[in-house]
């Protein structure tokens, strides 16, 4: 499958391993058709304090169709896995805010200069391959 392939390119599946997620387990289910969409993604990785921390963003048009972008890290401090799913628009589910400011430097430049309405999920699995 093609997504994989580019995650271990650019990082994100020893990301996942080193956060103790496994990648296996965060990529599970994938069909051909969610291999597609998130192979369409940009992916970052990067750290947060001293773990990694890996974000899927979905280019533009999905974002303002109401697509997540979602964000996995473990919060050291708490010794919590934490798997965002963020939106534009807020939803049901959404019990927390975060204005992104222009200059962040912690969160990818798609992501700043937004505000954006999330919870925290307890599955870490992709949110459209379950």
């Amino acid at each position: 499958m093609k997504l994989k392939e580019m995650l271990t390119e650019n990082g994100v599946i020893t990301a996942f391993d080193e956060m103790r997620l496994g990648a296996d387990n965060v990529l599970a289910n994938l069909t051909d058709e969610t291999d597609a969409q998130y192979a369409g993604y940009r992916w970052f990785r990067s750290t947060y304090k001293t773990s990694p921390i890996v974000h899927a963003i979905p280019p533009e048009d999905k974002l303002n169709a109401g697509y997540p972008w979602e964000e996995w890290y473990r919060d050291d401090d708490l010794g919590e896995f934490q798997h965002h799913i963020l939106y534009l628009e807020k939803t049901d589910k959404c019990d927390m805010t975060f204005d992104c400011p222009a200059d962040d430097t912690t969160h990818p430049e798609p992501t700043r200069d937004r505000f954006w309405y999330l919870y925290n999920d307890t599955d870490g699995r992709l949110f459209y391959a379950r």
